[in-house]
């Protein structure tokens, strides 16, 4: 395992000395301390370098495991030095990726609709008319239709033949900063929810930070930030946009008092 903090000046860099020196048994295990203060940028690594182009500040100091970001913004204490080490890390922390959205809109939230077309081009013509308004992306299999009022962003990809009526490929709620993101992972794992998450992954034509979730019938919502609003990777039969996600039920709570 490489355990390694990287610190931007002397101060960071003696306290994280300090807390690596009172690990009890590290062994082999024994964490780096890396100042980069003056450092050339080919001289940084691949992954610290990622993680300054997505949160553009406040990124040190930063701790990697095994090439994966978790902790970013302050040292790590020494609980959290020891159950890395002890326990390795299955992926990066989504708290690393903390940064506000690329796209600007309104409100603080909007939803975000994405439905499953035959032809792209009809489809366009078609919202072009229903919303009175032009496309904000086109692509030969993807369009992207952005609304102030009502605050709405819905996507259409071309995937087969939809049933009748067109399927809801997916629904999510856009949001403006990651922390909202973690928000609410921390509040679906709270109620027990299985959730996926994706860290600064490129899907349907922009680089986005998201958590998703299934409802009863297995209907998938993700709650996601834009970090980049333009890559090249589109929307496969691959993505988890398209996959089948465990289905999530709220025991416990109040009973819903259904009208007669």
């Amino acid at each position: 395992m490489d355990l390694a903090i990287y610190v931007s000046n002397e101060q960071d860099a003696v306290e994280a000395t300090a807390r690596v020196g009172s690990l009890q048994s590290a062994g082999d295990n024994q964490p780096r301390v890396v100042n980069l203060l003056g450092a050339p940028p080919d001289g940084v690594a691949a992954e610290v370098l990622q993680v300054m182009m997505l949160k553009k500040s406040k990124t040190f100091p930063l701790t990697i495991v095994d090439s994966k970001p978790v902790l970013s913004g302050r040292l790590p204490d020494t609980s959290e030095l020891e159950e890395w080490l002890r326990n390795g890390i299955q992926a990066p922390a989504i708290l690393v990726t903390s940064s506000e959205s690329a796209v600007d809109f309104p409100t603080d939230r909007r939803l975000h609709i994405s439905l499953g077309v035959s032809d792209i081009s009809h489809s366009v013509a078609f919202y072009r008319v229903f919303f009175g308004t032009d496309p904000v992306k086109v692509r030969s299999d993807y369009a992207k239709f952005e609304l102030i009022e009502p605050p709405l962003n819905i996507a259409l990809t071309h995937f087969g033949e939809p049933s009748k009526g067109g399927p809801v490929n997916h629904l999510g709620v856009q949001v403006k900063s990651s922390d909202a993101v973690v928000e609410a992972k921390e509040r679906f794992l709270e109620a027990g929810f299985s959730v996926e998450e994706e860290v600064a992954t490129a899907c349907c034509y922009a680089v986005q930070t998201k958590v998703w979730v299934a409802d009863p019938d297995g209907n998938r919502w993700e709650v996601y930030v834009t970090t980049e609003p333009d890559a090249d990777e589109g929307c496969g039969p691959d993505c988890i946009c398209w996959q089948e996600l465990q289905p999530n039920y709220v025991y416990g709570s109040d009973p819903v008092v259904v009208p007669a």
